[in-house]
């Protein structure tokens, strides 16, 4: 069977592979929107390979394809913890200055939230979210995550598309779209299926030539915009992390005597969550340049930031998570 995705006229000799790009994106995105039906995504990807950064870029496209400036709404689409959902998401649906934007990212935030409450946020969202945009606002739904298991599987069947993000050395983000689909030949056991977008160029001399991209290529969002967007995520996600870093401490401080009780417990902390390493700095030749935006977080002054990056190098090392 051919399935096709998308019919679009294609000039190979005037337009670029970004305008190919651009015009498929348009079929399977903002056109679905045109005909009254929600896009929901699932954006997956190894960690560091750039997820949320270059899902930024694909939805700064997709704006600018409406006439809008990803500038103006950055903050309002981009969910950057569950706690933001429920507000966020209430201002897109029912916020006149909103009224043309069409689209919300929930950002993973597996590196803060447990993964049983990760996966228990992600179903029931999706699921509202679905629901509410059929009946308010057609919508455009992207969800992060590392592994499409993160979301229950009855809500899997109603994803769209499935992105896979990988970012080769000294080369721009790829992104693997598939289409979703639901193979019902046994109606006991039903399964879910992804295969390659496909579909037919229309060129200038009146043939037609079908076509299914291996992947597509986007460049980066403008680095302001990459900057904005860090910042903010940095500062919701560390209004988490200060709770629980608060949280522990305090449950230490109960039970033990430490001598320093802030330092350890940050130890502790990061060296049981090494997803969030990122956010405390880089490590170079044995040593860990710690961020700015890390120290001011923690209010941690040129000592405390020495024994904390020479007591998280201990214990990472105690646990075989770096040599």
């Amino acid at each position: 069977m051919a399935f096709c995705d998308f019919v679009i006229r294609h000039d190979p000799e005037k337009e670029s592979v970004e305008d190919l790009s651009k015009k498929i994106l348009i079929s399977l995105y903002i056109n679905r929107i045109k005909a009254k039906k929600p896009v929901i995504t699932f954006v997956s990807g190894e960690s560091g390979e750039g997820k949320s950064i270059n899902t930024i870029k694909l939805i700064q496209v997709l704006l600018e394809l409406q006439g809008l400036n990803i500038k103006d709404f950055l903050h309002d689409i981009n969910v950057y913890t569950p706690l933001q959902y429920p507000t966020k998401l209430d201002a897109i649906l029912y916020d006149k200055r909103l009224k043309k934007v069409n689209m919300i990212v929930m950002h993973e935030a597996r590196e803060i939230v447990k993964a049983k409450m990760w996966h228990s946020f992600l179903t029931q969202a999706i699921g509202d979210v679905n629901a509410m945009s059929r009946a308010i606002k057609r919508l455009m739904i992207f969800i992060i995550s590392q592994f499409i298991r993160d979301i229950a599987t009855d809500i899997r069947y109603t994803l769209n598309y499935y992105i896979k993000v990988a970012r080769p050395r000294n080369r721009r983000a790829r992104f693997y779209i598939y289409k979703m689909w639901k193979d019902d030949k046994d109606l006991e056991k039903p399964k879910l299926r992804k295969r390659k977008i496909s579909g037919y160029l229309l060129l200038p001399n009146g043939t037609s030539k079908r076509y299914s991209p291996q992947y597509l290529e986007l460049k980066m969002p403008d680095k302001e915009i990459v900057d904005e967007f860090d910042k903010k995520d940095m500062e919701s996600k560390s209004e988490i992390i200060k709770r629980k870093l608060n949280k522990l401490i305090k449950e230490m401080s109960e039970d033990l005597n430490l001598e320093n009780k802030k330092i350890e417990g940050m130890i502790k902390f990061y060296s049981d969550h090494p997803e969030s390493l990122k956010k405390v700095g880089t490590r170079s030749r044995g040593k860990w340049k710690v961020n700015p935006e890390f120290k001011d977080m923690h209010d941690l002054n040129k000592d405390e930031v020495k024994a904390f990056s020479e007591g998280l190098d201990l214990q990472l090392k105690a646990k075989g998570l770096i040599k």
